[in-house]
């Protein structure tokens, strides 16, 4: 009997130690980030609370540092969700190997990474351990037969200079990544006053761009290309213009980057390109004359798996013909894109339409790529052409690419051309077509039915014309 007894209270107390470990793993659950290890929001909030107010009470300083990795969003893209999440957990190793012991690192959802200095006696203290965090992460790492570069952009702020809260510090470490992202990533950014407002004006922004795709509040104007040789129309490219009650004429390089990030780009670019489609064919029907179009596309826009078909139905929509559209990218596109890219293009191509590098000159070209994709044409960005006239540099720069062009049988487009000097040597150096302010500014489609009206193909005139009265 005894010996039932004692097995009975074995089995008891076996059963009371397994519970007990299971209540301590759905805890650590609960704390912590399934895929990381680390600590959690949760965990995250309770704690820095808990050493804010610590600081306060004992006059102490304390650091909290906000990581986004760069082009993290391409990699699930390209090599799939389970690299994805390999390279989170090499980037949470190598932050908690990166920190002093006391510090403290969470992980906030995504790609996004926080930790908490504690405490530091100066700025210079916090600087330091992030640029060990930055130097640590942007190391290369090998996965598989995949070797990557993968970096942070990091906001600091500091307690209590910078908010004496956990959620007024995270809002405002979050304005500084973004302008360290703005600045092109890899980088800490300090916060400042400065950014709070552009924090707050992103976010008003982003709501006005909400309303006004709900309510369809853009136009397009549309810029005429003109032939270099005759001074006639060969096309136009529609630019986007947003007049709100609010706050003015707010400039697309000022709307679209905050579209990218909020994922609005899909839903405006659709609408972008569905109504350049839909007005050119206007206009071609109504004048009989044969246009064509170019579009800019983010490459958000063209790494969608759907693009090709989206083209596809805007172009049926409208009834125009594909080899009446041209699609323009980012010289950017061509280093960041892959084989992925390639497909895509040509999978673009295969429908009729052309492809355009746009801006091309102001980045690391792949060259390689400019013969693997099925493109058309390379416009020549205006910041080479703003000093063509009389600046050797850039002369030198806008006649090789000219001569690449020609070489890899494409047409040439120089933009921004303002003055008759700039568009005399470009002309001489056998640049195809121009666009700018010298011919044409961009007009509304009932300005730009007008000056084709003019005889049909409109012949430029080497003056500025100001947009046709009552558009």
């Amino acid at each position: 009997m005894a010996g039932l007894n004692a097995g009975g209270y074995l089995a008891i107390a076996h059963d009371l130690t397994e519970r007990k470990r299971a209540d301590e793993y759905i805890r650590h659950l609960a704390h912590h980030d399934a895929l990381t290890g680390l600590p959690n929001r949760a965990q995250l909030h309770a704690r820095t609370e808990l050493v804010l107010q610590r600081a306060l009470r004992k006059g102490e300083r304390i650091a909290l540092l906000l990581l986004d990795l760069d082009q993290f969003k391409r990699i699930n893209e390209s090599l799939g969700h389970h690299m994805g999440d390999e390279v989170l957990r090499i980037v949470a190793d190598r932050l908690k190997a990166a920190v002093r012991h006391a510090d403290f690192v969470a992980r906030m959802g995504g790609d996004e990474f926080v930790v908490v200095l504690d405490p530091v006696s100066q700025d210079s203290e916090a600087e330091l351990v992030a640029a060990k965090i930055l130097a640590r992460l942007s190391e290369d790492l090998q996965l598989g037969n995949q070797r990557l570069r993968v970096t942070p952009s990091i906001g600091m702020v500091i307690c209590p200079d910078d908010g004496d809260n956990l959620a007024d510090l995270l809002k405002n470490a979050d304005a500084a990544m973004y302008a360290a992202k703005r600045g092109g990533g890899a980088q800490l950014s300090r916060f400042s006053s400065e950014m709070a407002e552009a924090s707050m004006a992103r976010f008003t922004i982003e709501g006005l761009l909400r309303r006004a795709l709900a309510a369809q509040a853009f136009k397009l104007r549309y810029q005429p290309i003109v032939d270099a040789a005759t001074l006639r129309i060969l096309g136009v490219e529609a630019l986007i213009h947003w007049d709100t009650l609010e706050r003015g004429v707010i400039p697309p390089a000022e709307f679209i980057p905050i579209a990218e990030q909020s994922g609005l780009i899909m839903p405006l670019g659709e609408w972008i390109l569905a109504t350049a489609c839909r007005e050119i064919q206007q206009l071609r029907t109504s004048l009989g004359l044969d246009l064509e179009v170019a579009v800019n596309i983010s490459p958000l826009q063209l790494r969608q798996a759907g693009f090709p078909a989206m083209v596809t139905q805007c172009l049926a929509a409208a009834g125009l013909p594909a080899a009446s559209l041209t699609i323009e990218v980012t010289e950017g596109i061509l280093i960041e894109g892959g084989s992925k890219t390639i497909d895509t293009f040509e999978r673009v191509r295969a429908l009729g339409v052309g492809l355009s590098i746009d801006d091309f000159g102001t980045g690391y070209s792949g060259l390689n790529y400019l013969t693997r994709l099925p493109i058309d044409k390379l416009k020549i960005d205006k910041s080479f052409v703003d000093d063509v006239a009389h600046d050797e540099h850039h002369q030198a720069v806008a006649s090789a690419i000219i001569t690449l062009g020609h070489q890899l049988h494409l047409q040439v487009v120089a933009e921004g051309v303002e003055s008759p000097a700039q568009f005399a040597f470009l002309r001489d150096r056998g640049c195809d077509a121009v666009q700018g302010y010298l011919f044409w500014q961009p007009v509304p489609l009932a300005g730009l039915m007008e000056i084709c009206a003019e005889g049909g193909k409109a012949t430029m005139h080497a003056k500025v014309k100001a947009v046709p009265t009552g558009y």
